[in-house]
């Protein structure tokens, strides 16, 4: 038989969540939320550090591409920057220049 406590505790979780005014956070809150990639600072991925699923956030950087920066990068030596990226077997020039502007953009503030 399945065991049905997860279930009641999982919906006695949500229904706390829900009477006590909890909720995901919403485009109005954070500027630029709605756009490619947009979103609060704490969610920029970091190249040389996150999880392929954070990498997988990137302009042109899907499930795939990011597995392999996750499994290349270490070979590199060197901690793995934009500017490094067209160095990975798998991701092509066109993909590095967009993540690369990409994060060119969030540094110097353009939109």
């Amino acid at each position: 038989m399945k065991n049905w406590h997860h279930d009641v505790l999982l919906a006695a979780l949500l229904l706390i969540a829900a009477v006590r005014g909890a909720s995901l956070p919403s485009a109005e809150r954070y500027p630029g939320w709605a756009e490619p990639g947009g979103g609060p600072e704490n969610l920029i991925p970091d190249l040389a550090h996150d999880d392929a699923l954070r990498l997988s956030w990137l302009p042109g950087v899907g499930a795939y591409r990011a597995q392999q920066i996750v499994k290349q990068r270490p070979f590199l030596q060197v901690p793995l920057t934009p500017q490094r990226l067209a160095l990975l077997p798998g991701i092509g020039e066109t993909t590095a220049k967009d993540v690369a502007a990409w994060y060119a953009s969030l540094e110097y503030g353009d939109e």
